[in-house]
């Protein structure tokens, strides 16, 4: 049971020191880089779109398509999980006969 309790203890720590050094280096990284970082990802965003306008547009345009297509996807699953209860309780009454 010891042994147990000691490999626990290990592995924890063996993983949680590097992940916090490497949290805490990436926060430091990101506090003082943080002005560069948000000229690249504009700078990308203009240059990948078509007419250079930034995802942050693009995305705002669609997000009704999106939307709909998501609440469709919904509805087709409820049918069917209505459809199949519906077979299931069929074929239940099927067999007590």
């Amino acid at each position: 049971m010891r042994k147990v309790q000691f490999v626990a203890v290990f592995w924890t720590l063996a993983l949680a020191i590097p992940f916090t050094a490497l949290a805490i280096s990436g926060a430091a990284y990101i506090t003082d880089h943080l002005s560069t970082i948000a000229t690249s990802i504009a700078s990308f965003s203009r240059s990948t779109t078509a007419g250079g306008r930034g995802w942050v547009l693009e995305f705002s345009e669609r997000w009704p398509e999106i939307a709909g297509m998501i609440i469709g996807q919904i509805v087709i699953l409820a049918i069917l999980y209505f459809a199949r209860q519906a077979n299931h309780v069929d074929e239940e009454s099927l067999h007590k006969k």
